[in-house]
Order: C-alpha cells, then sequence, then structure tokens
C-alpha cells in the first residue's frame, strides 16, 4: 500500500509538472505579482475552510463509532483532492481514495465519508444555484436566460440528494439479474446514508451548516479578488460571479486541473456582470495558485508518509523477528 502511494505521488509530480506548463508559467507570474496581497488572503481561507471539512468528516465517522486523528483527515483529504484535481477521473478517484487512505474500507467507512462528501456538495451545487439566479440582474437581451438549464440541471440534483428513497434502487429493480455487482455495492451504500441522514438529524445539521459557512468562504474569495483589483463590490455581483465559476467547475470536473475552464469561465462571468473579462483571469489564476500549492502539499503528504511507513516496517519486522527467536 505504501510503495503504491509513492507511486501515486511520482505520477502526481509529472502531472503538477505538466499543469503548470500548460497553464503558463510567465502568464501566472505576471498575473500573481499583481495579486500578491491576494493570494495570501485565498489561501488563509482555503485552510479554514480545510479545517472546518476535516471538522465534518470527523464528525461524520465518530457517528459510526470510528475515530481518526484530525491531523490525518487533512492529510488525507489533500492528498485525495491533488490527485482528483491533476487528473481526468476527478472525485471518481478522489472519494475512494480518501476512504483507501484511511487505511479502512468498511462499510461504516464508506457511509459516513460519502455522507461527508455528499452534504458538502449539496451546499456546494446551492450556492451554484443562488449565483446563476441572480444573472437576469446583469444580462442583456436575455443572455442569462442561456444558464436556465444550468440551473434545472442542479436543481434536480438537489432533489436526488435530498430525497429519502433510494434513486439506485429503481435502476437495480430495473435492471433486474443483469444488475453489474458495483451498482448493486453502490445501491446499499446509498440506502444506509439516507438511513444514516434519518437516524441523526441533528449531525447532519450540524454538517449542513458547517458546509454552508464553506461555501461562503468561498464566495469571500470573489470579494477578495475584486477588492485587490479595486473594482465595485455588489453581494449580488459577486454571487453571480461565484455561480457562473461553480456551475462550470462541477461541469468540469473531468478535465486535468481544469486546465482552460477555470480561465473561461472566469472570463465569461466578469462579462455577464459588466466587469472587464480580463480581469476574469485574476481571479482564475488566483485560484489555481491556490489549488496548485494544496495539490503539492498533498504530493508531498504521500511522500512523507509512505517514507515514515517504509522506516517503520523494518523495525516492526525485526521486532517480530526478535519476539519468534526468544520463543523458540
Amino acid at each position: 500500500m505504501k510503495r503504491v502511494q509513492l507511486i501515486i505521488a511520482c505520477g502526481a509530480v509529472m502531472l503538477l509538472a505538466w499543469v503548470i506548463a500548460h497553464a503558463g508559467i510567465s502568464t501566472m507570474l505576471g498575473q500573481l505579482t499583481a495579486m500578491r496581497v491576494a493570494l495570501p488572503l485565498v489561501i488563509a481561507l482555503s485552510l479554514l475552510r480545510l479545517t472546518l471539512q476535516s471538522v465534518t468528516w470527523s464528525a461524520s465517522l465518530k457517528g459510526e463509532n470510528i475515530a481518526v486523528d484530525r491531523r490525518t483527515l487533512v492529510g488525507v483529504r489533500v492528498a485525495s483532492q491533488a490527485m482528483g484535481y491533476l487528473t481526468v477521473l476527478g472525485p471518481a478517484l478522489s472519494e475512494p481514495m480518501k476512504i483507501k487512505l484511511l487505511g479502512t474500507s468498511s462499510d461504516a467507512t464508506i457511509t459516513a465519508t460519502f455522507l461527508d462528501t455528499g452534504v458538502y456538495w449539496l451546499t456546494s451545487v446551492l450556492i451554484a444555484i443562488s449565483g446563476l439566479a441572480c444573472l437576469p440582474l446583469f444580462a442583456v437581451h436575455g443572455t442569462a436566460y442561456h444558464w436556465l438549464p444550468a440551473v434545472l440541471i442542479l436543481g434536480l440534483a438537489v432533489l436526488a440528494i435530498t430525497r429519502r428513497d433510494s434513486v439506485l434502487a429503481h435502476v437495480v429493480r430495473a435492471c433486474g439479474k443483469r444488475t453489474p455487482s458495483w451498482l448493486v455495492r453502490a445501491e446499499r451504500w446509498e440506502r444506509a446514508i439516507r438511513r444514516y441522514r434519518l437516524e441523526q438529524p441533528g449531525l447532519v445539521s450540524r454538517m449542513f451548516w458547517i458546509g454552508m459557512a464553506c461555501q461562503l468562504l468561498i464566495v469571500l474569495e470573489v470579494f477578495i479578488v475584486l477588492w485587490s483589483l479595486h473594482l465595485p463590490v455588489h453581494v449580488v455581483a459577486v454571487m453571480a460571479i461565484e455561480g457562473v465559476t461553480r456551475a462550470l467547475k462541477l461541469a468540469s470536473g473531468w478535465i486535468p486541473a481544469r486546465i482552460g475552464a477555470d480561465e473561461g469561465g472566469a472570463i465569461s462571468a466578469f462579462s455577464l456582470v459588466g466587469l472587464s473579462p480580463m480581469l476574469g483571469l485574476s481571479l482564475a489564476l488566483t485560484r489555481r495558485a491556490r489549488d496548485l500549492i494544496w495539490a503539492l502539499s498533498g504530493i508531498l503528504w504521500l511522500a512523507w508518509t509512505s517514507r515514515r511507513s517504509r522506516v517503520r516496517d523494518p523495525q516492526a519486522f525485526a521486532h517480530s523477528t526478535a519476539i519468534s527467536e526468544g520463543g523458540l
């Protein structure tokens, strides 16, 4: 397992170098020089959000009687998000990787982790819908209504997450005996998550509000960038910018590091609210710098934990050998 972590870390380093090369080092440095005030503040907000996310994950695990050190949860989250960010698989890789790095794949761990992720995604989608709903206040000639399909899709996602009945159960019944084993397992986990939500509504409610606080910290990043650029700051404009960028972020999770999608989304968002489109690059590149810093941190954490385990394992082996020889 630790050798696999080291291999993943080496692969992630190459992916990180590829992302930096394609993002354009000179372009990033030029923009970030202008954002030297905003970037540290954005990183600080991201660190606070990471802490809050670890609090909710820890609470969800404790609800299943699983105790994990919070520092370990932070490391696992950063490492898994780094791999999801740098590869084409996105959440399809990062979520299972979180469970794998915890060192246990029990149903209780899976249920608690997926519940934490589901609650966070719910709050993220709600912010995206709220932001997109603000667009008609800015758009000209009905441009904002081009985003109505995105609002409807995100609304359907909210309904799917919050409903009490299992969504996959209907799919399993429709497939009958031809249902693949992975879909059966996914349906079982979904039922467990929905049951957990009903059995511990107080815990889930607390996770939801902490998740909303995390989303507001992300919205505050837009406020900070606008302020650092000496642009007029309006709550509705900030929400609209975040809504557009968030919707495109959710749709482009399969693109490695969302190269091009983040920049295009920020440029479009600034244009829609009547600001200079090219200033949107400042927001996109500030966030990209933040994401690359966390990706590098995740890679270093993977490498460090794999090295620490290699140092510890020979000692454990020698200790067990001495005990067995003493017994003989």
